[in-house]
């Protein structure tokens, strides 16, 4: 092999080892910190240097064009990188330049319940850009991992839980009773009729609650409702804190696409399962509540570059699998074995520059 293949093929090497390092790197920094850090000049010229490396191997090394496995790897690992710089702000904007594609990278639209919108905040921009349709609302949940639990801290600072069931019972030791859960609230509601009380499950809402009971030694039984947003009690002279908690199991967004007035598509989305329509994802990325009412924050997410990435993945998947397990799995299959001559096995072995050259 001439110096000068050997040179190529040490500098690729040393790219791909160095493409590792930063993502290994990356990985630390954030999403935010790793986006601007792999945008930067220096990594853009980096990029641009690999692809040339990787390119220049096609024309230095014939062997990658004669060999399937090797062509899938190297082109894979090429439409890897392009998907990548065609989708960043860059590629963006070289797709503006060009071909008069006027995408938002990447930025995040706030949505009330029952309400449509198309603004979306641009990241890094006080500014908002609007989409060719709007993105209507429906409803807006949060599901919970079942049972929640009932938290009890004592005056004294000890703590106890207990799992959301009625009939749940616990003894916290003399002087503070016994604790039970009697009944479990979806939402709450409560009627006064006269010197009746009645308490009772409504449909719709969500008011999430618990009935509670402590019996102490030589006291009549005392009864509360502890609500999930608040502690539940507030009396300073009381022994036990009490408060109900659950585990946020899910998000859900309840989502429609409206364009010219008609709804074209709809999906209840939740974390990491977006909506795709018209060139975007929209993810959950996280909510709120105002004097307005309940609301959405959706991440809105280019795919511009996305079909190269995936695309490249397979073909370097095909590719490695292909070279190390399939060629052989095919020659076990179809060749007979065979002892290897005593000269095959004084043939000394190649080096990976001679199997390339």
């Amino acid at each position: 092999m001439s110096q000068f293949k050997r040179v190529v093929l040490w500098a690729a090497l040393i790219a791909v080892v160095l493409l590792a390092l930063l993502s290994v790197y990356g990985a630390f920094l954030g999403a935010e910190q790793a986006r601007a850090f792999f945008n930067s000049l220096p990594l853009a010229v980096y990029w641009f240097a690999l692809i040339a490396l990787l390119l220049a191997g096609f024309i230095i090394f014939r062997r990658l064009l004669q060999t399937p496995s090797l062509l899938l790897m190297h082109l894979g690992s090429i439409l890897v990188l392009l998907g990548a710089l065609w989708g960043s702000n860059g590629g963006h904007a070289l797709a503006k330049r060009l071909f008069g594609l006027d995408k938002i990278p990447e930025g995040q639209m706030g949505i009330l319940e029952q309400t449509q919108e198309n603004r979306v905040r641009p990241a890094d921009s006080n500014s908002t850009r609007e989409l060719p349709f709007f993105v209507r609302l429906k409803d807006f949940r949060m599901e919970y991992y079942e049972p929640g639990f009932l938290l009890i801290r004592s005056r004294t600072g000890q703590n106890w839980r207990l799992p959301a069931v009625a009939g749940q019972t616990l003894s916290l030791g003399e002087g503070l009773g016994t604790v039970t859960i009697q009944r479990v609230f979806q939402n709450f509601r409560i009627d006064i009729r006269g010197a009746e009380r009645i308490t009772y499950d409504a449909p719709g809402g969500s008011l999430p609650a618990l009935e509670v009971s402590v019996e102490r030694p030589g006291e009549p039984p005392g009864s509360r409702y502890v609500f999930e947003p608040t502690m539940g009690h507030g009396n300073p002279n009381d022994r036990l804190i009490m408060s109900y908690s659950r585990m946020v199991r899910d998000y859900i967004s309840e989502l429609e696409i409206v364009k010219n007035g008609t709804v074209v598509a709809a999906k209840n989305i939740e974390v990491n399962h977006p909506l795709h329509y018209g060139g975007y994802h929209f993810y959950q990325h996280s909510y709120g509540e105002d004097k307005l009412g309940d609301y959405t924050v959706l991440m809105v997410v280019s795919d511009s570059g996305l079909n190269l990435v995936y695309g490249g993945y397979a073909m370097l998947a095909a590719g490695i699998f292909w070279h190390f397990w399939g060629r052989r799995a095919l020659r076990r299959s179809c060749v007979p074995a065979r002892r290897p001559l005593a000269s095959e096995d004084a043939r000394p072995a190649k080096s990976p520059a001679d199997i390339l050259d």
